[in-house]
Parts: C-alpha cells; sequence; structure tokens
C-alpha cells in the first residue's frame, strides 16, 4: 500500500484530478488496448488496458507529458471546454470601464497611491465602524436593493442572492457580505458615481475590496492573507489568495489571479487586471 501511495501524482489525482483529462486519457486506452487485442490477442489487449487504468489511476493521465503540453500548446477557447475558463477568463471590473479597480480606488480616496496600495486610513477606520454597528443586524432584501442598486432582488439562504431574475451571487460567509453591504454604502457616500455602477460591476469591484479588510467584521479580529501557487492539470499556472479571520476562522475573501509574480502580491495583481 506504502508502495502505490508513493507512486501517486496528488498534484493530479484525488480533489486536483482533471476530470475531461482523465476521460480522454481513458479513450485514448481503450483505443491502444484494441490495437494490442488486433496485434497480440484479447489477453494481452486487457492487460494493457488494466494497466493503462492503474496508470492513469495513480497518474492523473496516460500519456506522459499531458499537464505540461496542454497548458503549453492549447489555445484558451480549447483549454475553455475542459471546463478551465473561471480562472483564466476572470477580469476585474470597476466604475470606470477603462480603469483598474486599484485606479479607480484611488481616485476616489479609498486606496493610497503607493506602489503596494492599501486602504487609506480614513476608509479603514470608517469601514470597521460601519461593520461594528451592523454586526448585530440582519441583511434584509431592503439592504440587499441598496447594495446592488435595484428592486429587482431577492435572498436565498445566508449568503445568496439572485439579481434581475438571472443573476446568481454568493458570497463566501455572511461577514464577507456584511462587509460588502457597508463598503457599498460608504462608496455611495462619497460620491463616487457608485450609482451609476451595474450590480455585477458593484461584486466585482467590492470583492476585489475585501481582499484589503484590515480586521474581521465578525469579531474585530487580525486578519491573515495567505498565498498560494497552484499548477493544476490544463490551466495556467496562478496564484491563490485567501483572506480569513485568525482569530474566529471566518472566510473573508478569495481570489485567483493567473500567473506567478514575485515582484507584486497576489492582491496588488488581483485589483490590476
Amino acid at each position: 500500500m506504502e508502495a502505490v501511495t508513493a507512486l501517486k501524482r496528488d498534484e493530479y489525482t484525488g480533489e486536483n484530478r482533471c476530470m475531461p483529462c482523465t476521460i480522454v486519457n481513458i479513450g485514448i486506452a481503450a483505443v491502444l488496448a484494441v490495437a494490442a487485442v488486433v496485434i497480440a490477442g484479447t489477453g494481452i489487449g486487457i492487460l494493457f488496458f488494466l494497466v493503462a487504468l492503474a496508470i492513469i489511476y495513480l497518474h492523473g493521465y496516460l500519456v506522459p507529458g499531458t499537464p505540461t503540453l496542454t497548458k503549453r500548446y492549447l489555445p484558451a477557447s480549447v483549454l475553455g471546454l475542459f471546463g478551465k475558463e473561471s480562472v483564466t477568463e476572470r477580469r476585474a471590473r470597476s466604475i470606470d470601464a477603462n480603469a483598474t479597480i486599484e485606479e479607480q480606488l484611488v481616485a476616489i480616496g479609498v486606496f493610497t497611491v503607493k506602489d503596494n496600495p492599501a486602504l487609506t486610513d480614513s476608509f479603514a477606520n470608517a469601514w470597521k465602524v460601519a461593520n461594528e454597528r451592523f454586526r448585530f443586524e440582519d441583511v434584509d432584501e431592503s439592504a440587499l436593493r441598496t447594495l446592488f442598486g435595484t428592486d429587482d432582488v431577492s435572498r436565498h439562504a445566508a449568503t445568496g442572492a439572485v439579481v434581475d431574475g438571472n443573476q446568481s451571487i454568493r458570497w463566501i460567509s455572511e461577514s464577507a457580505l456584511v462587509a460588502d453591504v457597508t463598503a457599498s454604502r460608504l462608496l455611495a457616500e462619497r460620491g463616487s458615481g457608485w450609482e451609476t455602477v451595474e450590480p455585477n460591476e458593484r461584486i466585482a469591484l467590492l470583492r476585489g475590496l475585501r481582499l484589503f479588510l484590515r480586521v474581521c467584521p465578525a469579531c474585530d479580529g487580525a486578519v491573515d492573507v495567505t498565498e498560494r501557487t497552484a499548477d493544476p492539470c490544463c490551466e495556467r499556472p496562478h496564484t491563490l489568495i485567501e483572506v480569513t479571520c485568525s482569530d474566529c476562522g471566518t472566510p473573508l475573501a478569495d481570489d485567483a489571479v493567473v500567473g506567478i509574480d514575485a515582484d507584486a502580491s497576489g492582491r496588488v495583481r488581483a485589483i490590476r487586471r
């Protein structure tokens, strides 16, 4: 059993297994097994197929170098057929369609103008106070209508909403939802043109803003930001960013940014896309 575990490639199996790639590789194994039957007989063909399945189970693929080859040579349109659009197609939105989230938030006094942007002290303090005041209130549909700037919104479960009848929004936690509600109110108060922003653009901007929370909206605890590199099968390498409360463990924000760049943090690159 230990020998099997040693041979297993965790980065391409289990939760990280690419099912479309697995199906394709099983198909290749089946074709080769049929060829083996024709050339060498039924027994050899069956044996070959079983060995091929074992290799796919342990390695995630049969053809050597499959992950590298697909990422290097397949265009984004083909990768999309493998269900890999979520990271590579994600784009940050902002109030100004021609500006990054960073540029827009700097313009309205939410971010500093430094090379390594952060919340201004004035906005961070105002956001903290607003979260403290809202902490024990329910996010009802009235608050959601204000958040999205539309009357066509309904609450679904604790962390979900449907906007305009067809756009489903889900937050990573109730505290993340609260942070978005309070931040949107502050942005509206600052005369930022918030009332002209479409619901999907609001959510993208608020998601980027949440990556820079200083304290937890739920308990005022310290916030931990972790970044890790992922290099999954059939997808470009990317940086995963997770923001959680170190005290209560509440998840507050997450994002994925294509590529790896040691000169800029994942949070910064997320708002500059």
